[in-house]
């Protein structure tokens, strides 16, 4: 797969949904076109994904079962990806013991800057199909867990939205990137579902210790 990019990124970052079923069929699909891309490439669990099929056939992923919790740090950034999958489907939820590990990272990491990688929302859109489907259900203790290290944070990323969206909440930057697949297409009435449209997509980050920046690219 050739980006055509005029640098080299150092790492490619797929924000959830490797595949539409849960199953190792389309997982090894997956894998076999993914495995294409020359960057080292992290995954995160979306809510169409089943766990122990990604660390079957994904790179990258921490060994065990369950949840696909991990984190990595690389040029004095700690990426720390957390599993949101939800107790009711499509939405989002995060256990206790994974707000205490989270916690745990912030607090004893010894990099510059924090990024929070997640695959569900974490932002309200005004849109009630996707504010009471796709949130994260107990986002206000995801956010009371970062708030005190606010100032290390260079993102929040996720994805599950189909579109590319960027907002603050709490003085942190909340980033989604285009679907791979295609993107739900952008204003309707809070009360309607969202309709799909083409093309796939995907965004550049570019990360220094003090700015962020973010750009939304279509295929």
């Amino acid at each position: 797969i050739n980006t055509d990019l005029p640098f080299e990124p150092d790492f490619i970052l797929h924000t959830g949904d490797v595949m539409y079923n849960p199953d190792p069929i389309a997982c090894e699909l997956a894998a076999s076109v993914l495995q294409n891309l020359k960057y080292p490439t992290y995954y995160v669990r979306g809510n169409h994904d089943d766990p122990d099929v990604m660390r079957q056939y994904l790179p990258n992923l921490p060994l065990g079962k369950g949840r696909i919790d991990y984190d990595f740090v690389q040029n004095d950034f700690h990426f720390i990806v957390l599993d949101t999958f939800g107790l009711e489907q499509p939405k989002g939820y995060l256990e206790s013991y994974q707000l205490d590990w989270l916690h745990e990272r912030c607090q004893n990491s010894l990099a510059r800057s924090l990024v929070i990688i997640i695959h569900h929302l974490p932002v309200m859109t005004g849109n009630g199909w996707l504010d009471g489907k796709m949130y994260i259900e107990n986002h206000e203790a995801f956010f009371e867990v970062l708030a005190p290290v606010t100032g290390r944070i260079r993102g929040v990323f996720f994805g599950h939205v189909h579109s590319p969206t960027t907002t603050v909440r709490n003085g942190i930057t909340c980033s989604s990137a285009p679907s791979a697949f295609g993107q739900f297409i952008y204003p309707l009435e809070a009360d309607q579902r969202l309709t799909m449209t083409s093309p796939g997509g995907f965004s550049l980050v570019t990360l220094s210790h003090d700015q962020t920046w973010i750009s939304h690219h279509l295929l």
